[in-house]
């Protein structure tokens, strides 16, 4: 029982802080939907979640903050080393992607060319940031990290609720215009936890052999994130071209609402990304195991109740317009449920093992499955064939990586799922430490780590 406990507290501690700024972000995401779909008609908010949603994650996945994470916490490089070597290389890509977009988008002409433009502009400020962040995580930095990532989504409403609501700018290309200006101001605060990697670069010459590393890394990690970025989105990219506009901004707020789930399961692989690097193979092979079996427990509980209550949430967040989302949500709590340790299994198989090719080869599969199923099912059955094809990618790419899991690690498959007396007892116990401080006192030892 005290191994199972101090399994709990140990990823507990972190995920504290963790969980509370990952509550604010679902809560600041929540307001900035429900806005969009407040002033935005159904299809222009299909065309302005579309891309951001697609912007936001090829900003992190084309940035090298999976590769210089992995460097600072299992390598134990230098962060500044790290950082100033990946922003030599991070700066003009980045500028030459807002340059080309900024030349396409009068080629391409009307609207489309427009948003082609605002949306390459929107990858600069996520590349920057995304490139400086994975040294932040990986330091266990973690409020720092939290207050980067949410800033932005609190920037972003201002600008949406001044320009699109009080202005009366109700176009996605207006809305996508000011969620874009927002992520520049929000890039303010790096300036101040800038100086390290400065300083780096003023006393040393850049090394090539660490930029080579970090780009072999990312290359691997980079087409794994896009790959599973397509995984995560490709349903909704099918719904755009195989059903409708509209279709597609019912669907993304049932996407909205069933992704919450991943709520716990992030916070803990937040917390447990630089613990999972830092111990031996053993350790953090076990430190995962304790995880899923945690996250399983609550996301499952989660996903039942969400499914009960979809239609009155649905309705109540977005409006009777999106009541429709009701059923695809339903659909979509049984897969984000079992899609939930992915993250875990990622930190293992990336900051651990160190190999990426695992979850890229994971997330190949996924998405082959979900493009199959999503063909064949969203002609005939709309957003709720995008949901069961989504479901279906989920559970068979989980089941996947718990199979490599297993067979990489020392653990078993009763390790993962079976829920133990000593768990329930590990419960009772972090709710008394919580009461009486001695999990604050972790949270700072692990703040300080």
């Amino acid at each position: 029982m005290a191994d199972g406990y101090h399994a709990l507290v140990g990823i507990a501690a972190g995920s504290v802080i963790a969980l509370s700024f990952r509550v604010l972000g679902m809560l600041l995401w929540g307001i900035v939907g429900i806005l969009t779909a407040r002033t935005l008609s159904v299809d222009e908010r299909g065309v302005y979640a579309s891309a951001v949603v697609v912007t936001t994650a090829v900003g992190g996945i084309s940035s090298f903050a999976g590769a210089t994470g992995y460097f600072v916490a299992n390598r134990k490089r230098d962060a500044g080393e790290v950082v100033g070597n990946a922003m030599v290389m991070a700066v003009p890509f980045a500028l030459t992607v807002a340059v080309a977009a900024v030349l396409s988008g009068p080629l391409i002409g009307g609207e489309l060319g427009r948003i082609v433009t605002v949306s390459g502009l929107l990858l600069f400020p996520g590349i920057i940031r995304n490139t400086q962040t994975g040294v932040i995580l990986a330091s266990n930095q973690l409020v720092r990290y939290n207050v980067v990532v949410n800033l932005p989504v609190l920037t972003g409403f201002a600008f949406l609720a001044t320009w699109v609501w009080w202005l009366d700018h109700r176009t996605a290309e207006s809305a996508l215009a000011a969620w874009t200006s927002a992520q520049y101001v929000a890039l303010v605060p790096l300036l101040w936890w800038s100086p390290a990697w400065l300083s780096w670069l003023r006393r040393h010459r850049p090394s090539p052999a660490l930029m080579r590393a970090i780009v072999r890394f990312t290359l691997v990690t980079g087409l794994g994130g896009i790959v599973g970025f397509l995984n995560y989105r490709i349903d909704l990219i099918l719904v755009v071209s195989l059903d409708s506009r509209e279709g597609a901004g019912i669907y993304s707020s049932a996407i909205a609402v069933a992704e919450a789930l991943w709520l716990f399961s992030s916070a803990i692989a937040m917390a447990s990304y630089a613990r999972v690097a830092r111990v031996d193979r053993a350790e953090a092979a076990r430190v995962t195991a304790t995880a899923v079996r945690h996250t399983l427990l609550v996301v499952v509980i989660g996903g039942i109740v969400t499914a009960l209550v979809a239609p009155a949430a649905v309705e109540l967040l977005f409006g009777r317009d999106y009541r429709d989302a009701a059923t695809p949500l339903r659909i979509l709590c049984l897969g984000t449920a079992m899609f939930a340790p992915q993250g875990l299994f990622s930190n293992y198989f990336t900051n651990q093992l160190g190999r990426p090719v695992i979850q890229l080869l994971l997330a190949i599969f996924a998405l082959s499955t979900s493009v199959i199923a999503g063909v064949l099912l969203i002609p005939h059955y709309g957003t709720e064939g995008a949901a069961w094809s989504t479901t279906i990618s989920y559970a068979l790419s989980g089941a996947l990586a718990v199979g490599l899991f297993l067979w990489l690690s020392e653990a078993r498959l009763s390790d993962l799922w079976r829920v133990r007396s000593s768990d329930v007892a590990s419960y009772a116990r972090l709710v008394r430490d919580i009461a009486s401080g001695r999990l604050l006192a972790g949270v700072r030892s692990e703040v300080r780590d």
